[in-house]
């Protein structure tokens, strides 16, 4: 199946700000010290110039199906269904397989293109921040695909939780560089690598999540809704329609965007969007930036909602690295803000829970991060009871780097 051609229905401003006009709100932006506005400015201007190129998207495009295997799968998972009620009760409920793509996530889409981008106006060098260690696995890939050096900066923290995908980067031939700053997880990564960027002109900062100063949010929401485009055409071909909802997981935004972006414009699906609560919202150990009553603020050179605990950020606290992040993409933030996405919010032992389940009653073993969403998502649906419904989640990642961590949960659950 050819890609359906990228359309832009949802651009922000010259400036780089969504603006939510019944509020005066402005998500997104340039927040950041001035030795770095060339360096943006070369991305950004690259960024347009290519996505007029059409040998750039061309080559991209075919990359994207014979190296990363795009064309992945929607799966009808009549377990899931039966789980929620049943056929006559809610339903069909649809996984997205987005865990079947080389390195095993939604990573390597945006991961891919961003170094295909920066091989495209001249620079050798990556660098990247990770936390799930998704997309610096992602980037190590793609970079020695395209034969770029690579810096991976992760928190200490982070570094100990992935051994398998750390060392599979390693093996990529990246540098891989532990932040032991703060919280040592990703919000430092992330700070620490833009600070590299600054002092590294000839080096391109490659963004993880729909996050950070523009234009990566722009960025990595454009190269990554490949996922969402895919599957929009791929579930009218098989059930005839559009889903009648759409959940992903949401911590910095990337998943969530991929696959919902081309639907932001239409009335349905309804958009659910899934943050963790770590130990539960009441307890203020989370990673919920919106469901725990994230405020406006500036971080990582970006205006978003973002965790605060007085005037300063907050530290996010989930059992899933990929979600461990005090704020949320601009764009995402955004659509929130105007109503067209509701949050919901898993607990991380309803998740691993959720893990168990699935690697038992599905037979898949899928990402932590995916099992938040599975669990929310389940939930709803029941609430919904409608049997002319059509339900479609983001399966967005392989969970054999969590097996060492269930492996710990199944044993103190005897």
């Amino acid at each position: 199946m050819k890609i359906p051609p990228f359309k832009e229905i949802n651009p922000p401003d010259k400036f780089g700000y969504w603006t939510n006009k019944k509020t005066g709100e402005k998500f997104g932006g340039q927040y950041i010290s001035s030795l770095l506005v060339p360096n943006l400015k070369r991305v950004e201007d690259g960024f347009f110039k290519a996505m007029k190129d059409k040998k750039f998207l061309k080559e991209l495009e075919e990359d994207l199906n014979t190296f990363i295997g795009v064309q992945t799968p929607i799966h009808f998972s009549k377990t899931l269904t039966e789980l929620a009620g049943g056929e006559k009760k809610i339903g069909k409920i649809y996984l997205k397989r987005t865990d079947l793509h080389t390195n095993h996530s939604h990573k390597p889409i945006s991961a891919y293109a961003c170094c295909k981008l920066a091989k495209y106006l001249g620079f050798k060098k990556i660098l990247t921040e990770t936390g799930a260690f998704q997309n610096g696995r992602a980037v190590a890939s793609a970079c020695a695909s395209l034969g770029l050096k690579l810096d991976i900066y992760v928190g200490a923290n982070d570094a100990k939780k992935l051994a398998i995908n750390k060392d599979i980067s390693a093996l990529h031939g990246a540098r891989i560089i532990e932040v032991h700053d703060s919280t040592k997880s990703l919000l430092p990564a992330m700070a620490a690598a833009l600070r590299a960027f600054q002092s590294e002109p000839d080096s391109m900062y490659v963004v993880g999540s729909v996050a950070g100063p523009m234009p990566y949010p722009l960025m990595v929401r454009t190269f990554a809704s490949v996922i969402g485009r895919i599957t929009k055409k791929q579930f009218k071909n098989l059930v005839g329609k559009d889903p009648s909802t759409l959940f992903a997981v949401c911590g910095g935004g990337s998943n969530f965007s991929a696959i919902a972006y081309p639907y932001y414009k239409s009335k349905k699906p309804d958009l659910y969007a899934v943050e963790s609560a770590g130990d539960g919202i009441k307890t203020g150990r989370h990673g919920s930036t919106i469901g725990g009553g994230g405020k406006m603020g500036i971080l990582l050179g970006m205006q978003s909602k973002v965790l605060l605990n007085g005037e300063n950020v907050a530290e996010s606290f989930t059992a899933a690295s990929g979600l461990d992040f005090s704020s949320i993409g601009p764009e995402v933030a955004y659509m929130h803000s105007i109503g067209r996405v509701k949050f919901l919010t898993t607990t991380d032992l309803q998740a691993k829970k959720t893990f168990m389940m699935m690697a038992r009653k599905h037979g898949l073993i899928c990402a932590i991060e995916a099992c938040y969403v599975i669990f929310a998502a389940i939930k709803e649906i029941r609430k919904r009871k409608n049997p002319r419904e059509n339900h479609l989640i983001h399966l967005c990642g392989s969970g054999e780097p969590n097996v060492a961590q269930m492996m710990d949960f199944m044993k103190k659950q005897k």
